[in-house]
């Protein structure tokens, strides 16, 4: 298996601690920088008002596999949580589209550190959202 970077991502957040611990409640902006040989695939980007963004947490430990969830008392395995830490930390977060300049997203509501890699960028729809949950 083989990820490609495709941009990197710039805001205040230079160390952990400095992150949010839901990217949604912070008014922090961000910018995501594609690497100009993907800038082809951000045509039409800006019709969408959010963004799921999945990035790299390089800073993230690796060898845990079960951890205490912030709502939780008791311990919880890390593919039950939404924990950072994990085997491949991979991120997922939404974010509101603020302004698309050339090949720059400035984005808000993003809780990637500074300097983290950008693996891939989807448009958020309708059809992620669940009211109902089981």
């Amino acid at each position: 298996m083989q990820l490609q970077e495709i941009g990197v991502v710039h805001n205040a957040y230079k160390s952990l601690t400095d992150i949010p611990r839901q990217g949604r409640m912070s008014a922090e902006i961000s910018e995501i920088e594609i690497h100009p040989e993907f800038a082809d695939g951000l045509l039409k980007i800006e019709q969408n008002a959010h963004l799921i963004v999945l990035y790299w947490a390089h800073l993230a430990k690796r060898d845990i596999l079960k951890t205490i969830p912030p709502a939780a008392k008791e311990l919880h395995g890390v593919f039950a949580s939404r924990s950072p830490g994990r085997p491949n930390p991979l991120s997922l977060c939404i974010v509101e589209l603020l302004e698309r300049r050339d090949n720059i997203l400035r984005v808000k509501g993003l809780d990637a550190l500074d300097g983290s890699s950008v693996i891939d960028i989807k448009p958020y729809t309708q059809m992620d959202a669940i009211t109902e949950m089981s």
